[in-house]
């Protein structure tokens, strides 16, 4: 009774021993397929609670850099649209200059008249630019709307959508054209002023003339002040994305740090385990082949 009962037991030691040498063999297997340390939370749950951490910061990161991607767009955007209106600005200065060259005949006004019309239709044109997705850039959070009507009357409002951009970090996506545009003068914007500027001129009124030339001016103060806002943001933006792509690599290496399987080590690791498990089964095998009467 004695005898089979440490038999049972031995035999019974030596399947424990088989599986828990399979075991190991399919971990080693799974970890080298997978690359990875750690297959379960259960594996270590310190180095697993770590890298939940890590991954949520990994993500925050990634989505700051796609915000980027997206605010810099705009903001290249933006500033092309600027800088045509800057150059529509600029002429109209011009000829604001030479209107009030008292010496000029009326067919000359008229002329400079008939241009300013044309340039406040390309700076209308420009008020109300479309991105690729059909938004209007200048219209505030009423993007689906023109800035200006015909008439040159605001539509949009002053709500500009701000993004993350870095932890604790928002931005402007751009301007409205409140900020642009509005505030010529005391009571009117741009384009009314350049649309008094057009009447003064087929009338020879000359102190219209004279007072639009410094509402030119003043809008051409107003587009400079947002043209060097968008600057510094495009630099702040260019800044906070190489400081992102940083953090990225640091969080990267440490995940990986704690994550990833020395493969190499570990493909010796199975190469002992196979050993082990061979050794056991044939053990097992000998043993089966046992009787009682071996021992006698």
């Amino acid at each position: 009774m004695i005898g089979r009962m440490s038999t049972l037991q031995f035999n019974q030691s030596g399947v424990s021993t088989i599986l828990d040498a399979q075991a190991q063999v399919s971990r080693l297997q799974e970890q080298i397929g997978t690359g990875k340390r750690t297959l379960t939370p259960s594996d270590d749950p310190s180095a697993s609670a770590k890298l939940s951490t890590l991954k949520t910061e990994l993500s925050k990161i990634d989505s700051f850099q796609k915000n980027i991607s997206f605010i810099t767009s705009a903001l290249s955007f933006e500033e092309v649209a600027l800088n045509s209106a800057n150059d529509v600005l600029l002429r109209i200065r011009e000829l604001a200059i030479q209107a009030q060259n008292g010496t000029l005949a009326q067919s000359d006004r008229d002329a400079i008249a008939t241009e300013i019309d044309e340039l406040r239709e390309q700076l209308l044109n420009v008020s109300n630019t479309q991105d690729a997705a059909g938004q209007y850039i200048f219209s505030g959070s009423a993007s689906t709307t023109p800035a200006y009507s015909v008439a040159g009357v605001f539509q949009g409002d002053n709500l500009v959508r701000e993004v993350n951009i870095g932890a604790n970090i928002r931005i402007a996506e751009g301007h409205s054209a409140a900020d642009i545009f509005e505030g010529a003068n005391a009571t009117s914007n741009t384009f009314t002023v350049l649309s008094e500027l057009s009447t003064a001129l087929r009338q020879n009124d000359a102190a219209t003339i004279a007072a639009s030339f410094s509402d030119v001016d003043r809008s051409i103060e107003k587009l400079s002040s947002v043209r060097t806002s968008v600057g510094v943001r495009m630099n702040w933006v260019d800044k906070q994305s190489a400081l992102n792509e940083n953090f990225n690599l640091a969080l990267t290496r440490t995940i990986s740090e704690i994550e990833d399987l020395d493969i190499a080590e570990a493909i010796g690791r199975l190469q002992l385990q196979m050993v082990s498990l061979q050794a056991a089964q044939q053990t097992f095998v000998k043993t089966q082949n046992l009787s009682l009467f071996n021992y006698l």
